[in-house]
């Protein structure tokens, strides 16, 4: 018998208990990636039929890494996704993104069907996360295998906007020494990171790397729910003109262009928009 096969019933125990008894639970797996055990449900979020990747730590924390509306899978589930895309509204052309951290998928089904003409690098690290996005979340398209942090170093002035979505199961993965400059000089010029920071104010960690991507980079906004008790989400530019009055006029005209569904237009209507977060609630 396995660990897993150990662990099983304790483990579905705690999805059920998450997602209630009409859930169905397509797989669970352990990874040492992720210091957790990944899962794939199917639930009911309101009136959409949901699918989930999820994970859950030794302490039975469970944590939600990606979803997907299974009548619609272009669709964004998650808030913070919704905001990330707000990067490529700041980008004068974005016709070059890279994307750290495949997750479920979401994004690249969402780029894949209102920004085809954007040309877009997926990286993960964890091939069992590769797995389950193919096997569960219709992903179809290529994925670099490898570190973030290394295949980022290669890049010079390569891309427009960067997707930074890196955590491994229980919190943020600690970046090396120089990742947030490899990612500005990976970037074009007027180009912009977009960073998904979960459980920010509560994580210190969190708030020291998004303190020096600002330094770094030059200049950052911070976008996330009113009541600050979700993911916020960082959009650092190279565009030194950027202003915080900007954004959302762009962000309005960018989803206009490409017919972005109304959930990402508006957006930024049940948002807060600031130059930066206090370090507690």
């Amino acid at each position: 018998m396995t660990a897993l096969d150990k662990l099983a019933p304790m483990l579905r125990e705690r999805i059920i208990d998450q997602y209630g008894e009409h859930c169905r639970i397509r797989q669970v797996r352990q990874t040492r990636r992720f210091r957790s055990s990944l899962f794939v449900v199917d639930t009911m979020q309101g009136a959409a039929h949901t699918r989930i990747l999820g994970a859950i730590g030794q302490d039975g924390q469970l944590s939600e890494q990606s979803g997907m509306d299974l009548l619609h899978p272009e669709r964004l589930v998650f808030l913070y996704e919704r905001l990330m895309l707000i990067a490529f509204a700041l980008v004068e052309q974005p016709r070059s993104a890279l994307q750290l951290g495949l997750g479920g998928g979401a994004m690249c089904r969402h780029l894949d069907a209102y920004l085809p003409d954007c040309s877009l690098t997926v990286i993960e690290h964890d091939a069992a996360v590769i797995d389950l996005a193919r096997q569960y979340f219709h992903i179809t398209r290529p994925v670099r295998r490898g570190d973030a942090h290394e295949l980022v170093s290669e890049l010079d002035g390569a891309v427009d906007v960067i997707l930074v979505d890196l955590y491994d199961g229980r919190s943020t993965s600690v970046v090396a020494p120089g990742f947030w400059q490899d990612c500005a000089k990976a970037l074009r010029p007027g180009g912009c990171i977009a960073v998904n920071w979960a459980a920010f104010l509560d994580d210190a960690l969190a708030r020291e790397e998004a303190a020096r991507a600002s330094e770094i980079i030059g200049r950052s906004f911070f976008v996330g729910p009113r009541a600050l008790s979700e993911n916020v989400v960082q959009l650092a530019s190279l565009d030194p003109n950027l202003r915080h009055d900007d954004i959302a006029p762009r962000w309005r005209g960018f989803a206009e262009r490409h017919g972005l569904p109304r959930e990402d237009r508006d957006v930024l209507r049940r948002c807060t928009l600031r130059a930066d977060y206090p370090a507690r609630a």
